[in-house]
């Protein structure tokens, strides 16, 4: 089987069009004189750099680390929606739908990228501690956050040995993008790292 591991110019482009299209369904539920309005706020702001830093990479010729980009832009749609922060439909997953198209501006994902990515994701896991009381809301929601963290990574674990790597790619970012989310709402302890985990403040 032959593998899959090229992002294309025209895969690019297409999964931008697909982020732009949940990005547009996008409003921000809380009243904006509210807490919970800064967070969310904070959370467009953070979707909307990822999308400018794939564009970026994208003029660059750094194709991977756009695809990297937009696919933990649309994660954090997906995962402040979850939430009740954003009012928006993030729809399928990018990796799922869009079409990994030939062409001849092209880069691989390589055997050493796929490692790197599933080694930060996987000590970024191994770093989080559930923060809420054992007894709270908050604690479900943080066992929500990991559970779709870690079927992501189980996914992203799969579609490698598969020689997917695109979807592999795509689908540790998604993981590592719900547990960033996660300890940017404080659903997470992760002892101030602010190099594996975006956080708040």
């Amino acid at each position: 089987m032959a593998k899959n591991d090229a992002i294309s110019d025209i895969t690019l482009k297409e999964c931008i069009g697909i982020f732009d299209g949940a990005r547009s369904t996008l409003s921000i539920t809380p009243k904006e004189d509210s807490f919970l309005y800064n967070l969310a706020k904070s959370g467009q702001v953070m979707i909307d750099c990822y999308r400018t830093d794939s564009m970026n990479f994208l003029k660059d010729g750094e194709f991977v680390t756009a695809f990297a980009a937009i696919n933990y832009a649309h994660a954090w749609i997906s995962c402040f929606t979850q939430l009740g922060l954003f009012d928006s439909t993030p729809g399928k997953d990018i990796f799922e739908i869009v079409n990994y198209a030939e062409s001849d501006d092209i880069a691989k994902i390589t055997d050493e990228k796929m490692g790197k990515y599933l080694d930060i994701t996987s000590r970024a896991m191994k770093k989080i501690k559930i923060a809420p009381p054992a007894r709270s809301f908050d604690r479900r929601l943080a066992i929500r956050f990991l559970d779709t963290s870690e079927e992501y990574f189980k996914q992203a674990v799969g579609f490698r040995n598969d020689g997917d790597y695109c979807r592999a790619f795509a689908s540790v970012n998604y993981s590592h993008a719900w547990l960033d989310g996660g300890a940017r709402m404080g659903l997470f302890d992760v002892e101030e790292d602010d190099v594996l985990f975006t956080l708040y403040e």
